[in-house]
């Protein structure tokens, strides 16, 4: 029967099994590494700001909040709306659906801007398709909706923020994390399937008998024909080479 797993029965399997953690964690790592560089592309997330409410200081422009918030809930609805992807995707020859799902529409609690997303591998492809998309909803939603008060937010026409997601570097540490915990996994099945003897209070368990003491065996110490079978089972003894003696 075995030790009940506490803490210091598991940092004595991770001390015991440490070889196996590394080889398994350094195999992860590298495998890991090679699907980041070789076989994943980089993901880009281009986004454009869209303006939705007053765009002056004038008191009689102004909009209350009530009509505020229904003008952004329904341009966020248009900008996801099929006269809008229609238009987007003859232009980007893209399919609908994967047009759909390269698209993000985020917009803050009391916030009056429209955050239009994009995520692409390519990252100039991603930017003119965050910019073809929020342009465009602003123009069919003046034209839909008689609303003047929505405006692109852009420097400059095209122009907008791009940024990658997800870099190499936190891909091969989340894949050097998994080898880890792998390693970790490995080594404590590893330790279950083990019969080998591990220490003295195992074999009083296992026997029901006190151990009177240890002597320390060689391979020298040993008759020829028990040297052979002394050699294969030395990695099953106790570390040190220790044998130990019960009492009958």
């Amino acid at each position: 029967m075995r030790e009940p797993m506490d803490i210091k029965t598991f940092f004595r399997i991770i001390k015991r099994r440490m070889a196996t953690i590394l080889i398994t964690a350094i195999c992860v790592s590298l495998l890991s590494g090679v699907a980041v560089f070789y076989f994943l592309k980089p993901t880009y997330e281009a986004t454009e700001y869209i303006l939705v409410g007053n765009l002056g200081h004038q008191e009689e422009v102004y909009v209350e909040p009530q009509t505020i918030n229904r003008l952004i809930a329904s341009t966020v609805d248009f900008i996801t709306s099929p006269i809008v992807l229609e238009s987007v995707q003859g232009d980007m020859n893209l399919p609908q659906e994967e047009l759909e799902e390269k698209i993000t529409i985020k917009n803050k609690e009391n916030s009056q801007i429209i955050s239009v997303v994009i995520r692409d591998t390519d990252a100039e492809r991603a930017s003119e398709l965050a910019n073809l998309l929020a342009a465009t909803s602003v123009e069919e939603v003046k034209d839909s909706m008689q609303m003047e008060n929505i405006a692109l937010l852009s420097k400059k026409d095209g122009i907008n923020k791009v940024e990658e997601v997800g870099g190499s570097t936190v891909n091969i540490l989340i894949g050097m994390m998994v080898g880890l915990f792998c390693g970790i996994g490995l080594a404590m099945l590893k330790d279950h399937w083990d019969d080998s003897v591990q220490s003295l209070k195992q074999i009083e368990n296992e026997l029901g008998l006190p151990v009177l003491g240890e002597v320390e065996a060689t391979s020298d110490s040993l008759p020829k024909y028990y040297r052979k079978q002394y050699t294969s089972a030395k990695g099953k003894v106790k570390k040190g080479g220790k044998m130990h003696a019960e009492s009958h």
